[in-house]
């Protein structure tokens, strides 16, 4: 199945027109021509991606800007920083050098000053264009020192479902993969983004072969490399990825049996060609003073990967948690961000009684020194359960159990609803009553908005970019009663 773009790339002598592929990247991929790179002939379009990263590092406890390019070039460009100071030129620096494009592809970083007001990398100095802003421009932090993002979109899931075996989504058709559609709306509706956090998993391709494009590898094994990521990440995301930073969460489609190579190489956090691990430690991304505590959990995954180690999980998990109860959380806010959610319920028994994911995760929180997380979480945030979910435990305060909040629905199949939220108010999961319950098997995305001090406001927004009712939601200590 050919996927599509706004004009049909030329294709002489091995050289390719790329300014039609940047000029109508946005288009609705269901009316646009595009040719298939695994055809014969076929050429992938030679461009960069540029994008803003919030990371982590030890050595720099506060919050770490860094610009990432990938390119075919096996050289870095130069990007222009301004700040109150003036301005400041560098060359970016190389952490991997490209073998074979679109396989792999060169990783060029800068790190930029908390006071920069701008950042754009010199595309003359670039020897392929640029996207998404073909002017090198990538977005910086909008809030200021001591303040927090006052909107964070919230996406999860996104990657067009390939399955070994059955019938996979369309992926150039937004009706089937709706993706594309979900990340423009979240680009400026309500308001555009001051960051963005993707909870994981962003390319579902298990076979070879099928929906080939002029970036994802040829009729062979390439089913999971950078040309994928650009064809199931960055372009549908392109309007999102120019308008903030983003903050990346390891899913179980990350794992080193799957797309673990090109996570570490590109999205992780220190990017890197060194062999795949299983689990990586917990770190904490400062977002101004929002303190992100992202934890690798791809390996929980239900137990449903052998090759994980999966009794570990419940052991690593334990000591992982324990580490961020006791050195990452901080003085003010803090959500935990795991692609595997703790608490979220994703089925009824015959009976009527929830059922939940993580067990193993739930009861390695248990398994703690505290016995809890940390009363500084005010949330965990996650995907993988393909819906949206808030589930809260009305406040309970010993043991602390901040809400659950799963963003698993902006992209992927989703997962059929098969139960009644009112119905299993007060039941049980993990041992403690849900106090309050909204779930939605719908595309979109979450945003979370700072309203005023300790108070934070969570809406759904459906592909479209409108508003789900009964969904506006305030935070109140460890709950968000009284959802509009």
């Amino acid at each position: 199945m050919k996927r599509r773009n706004v004009v049909r790339l030329a294709i002489a002598a091995g050289l390719v027109v790329v300014a039609a592929v940047a000029a109508g990247a946005s288009a609705d991929r269901s009316s646009v021509d595009r040719d298939s790179y695994g055809n014969p002939g076929g050429v992938a379009p030679r461009e960069a991606w540029a994008w803003t990263q919030l990371i982590s590092d030890p050595a720099h406890p506060g919050q770490v800007t860094q610009v990432r390019l990938v390119t075919p070039d096996a050289t870095c460009p130069f990007i222009d920083i301004t700040t109150p100071a003036g301005g400041e030129r560098h060359h970016m620096v190389v952490e991997s050098v490209v073998s074979q494009y679109p396989t792999d592809a060169t990783v060029c970083t800068w790190r930029v000053p908390l006071n920069a007001t701008k950042a754009q990398i010199d595309s003359k100095t670039s020897g392929v264009p640029i996207r998404p802003n073909n002017s090198g421009v990538v977005p910086l932090p909008t809030w200021g020192a001591g303040q927090r993002p006052g909107n964070i979109a919230v996406i999860g899931d996104t990657g067009c479902r390939i399955p070994s075996g059955g019938k996979p989504q369309d992926c150039d058709k937004v009706k089937s993969w709706p993706f594309p559609q979900v990340a423009r709306s979240a680009a400026r509706r309500p308001d555009t983004p001051d960051l963005v956090v993707h909870t994981g998993d962003y390319i579902y391709r298990s076979r070879p072969g099928d929906e080939p494009t002029q970036y994802c590898g040829d009729q062979s094994t390439n089913e999971r490399t950078w040309g994928c990521l650009v064809a199931d990440l960055f372009e549908p995301a392109e309007r999102l990825f120019a308008a903030a930073p983003f903050v990346f969460v390891r899913g179980n489609h990350e794992t080193c049996d799957r797309n673990g190579a090109v996570w570490f190489r590109y999205q992780a956090n220190e990017p890197s060609v060194s062999p795949c691990v299983n689990f990586s430690p917990p770190i904490r991304v400062a977002a101004g003073s929002l303190g992100l505590l992202v934890m690798d959990t791809s390996c929980a995954s239900d137990g449903a990967n052998p090759n994980c180690g999966v009794p570990q999980v419940q052991t690593v998990a334990t000591t992982q948690f324990n580490h961020i109860n006791n050195t990452l959380v901080g003085s003010g806010d803090d959500f935990l961000l795991t692609h595997d959610p703790i608490w979220t319920i994703d089925d009824v028994t015959a009976g009527g009684n929830p059922e939940w994911l993580d067990q193993r995760l739930a009861a390695a929180v248990t398994a703690t020194t505290a016995g809890q997380l940390s009363s500084q979480i005010r949330l965990v945030l996650s995907g993988h359960v393909h819906i949206y979910q808030m589930l809260d435990f009305g406040g309970l305060v010993s043991p602390h159990r901040p809400p659950q909040i799963t963003v698993g629905s902006s992209g992927t199949e989703l997962l059929p609803k098969t139960w009644t939220d009112a119905s299993l108010i007060g039941k049980n999961v993990d041992g403690q009553p849900v106090g309050h319950l909204i779930t939605h098997s719908q595309f979109g995305y979450a945003v979370l908005r700072d309203v005023t001090g300790p108070t934070w406001n969570l809406r759904y927004f459906d592909r479209a970019g409108h508003l789900v009712k009964g969904t506006n939601c305030n935070l109140v200590g460890a709950e968000f009663p009284n959802c509009l």
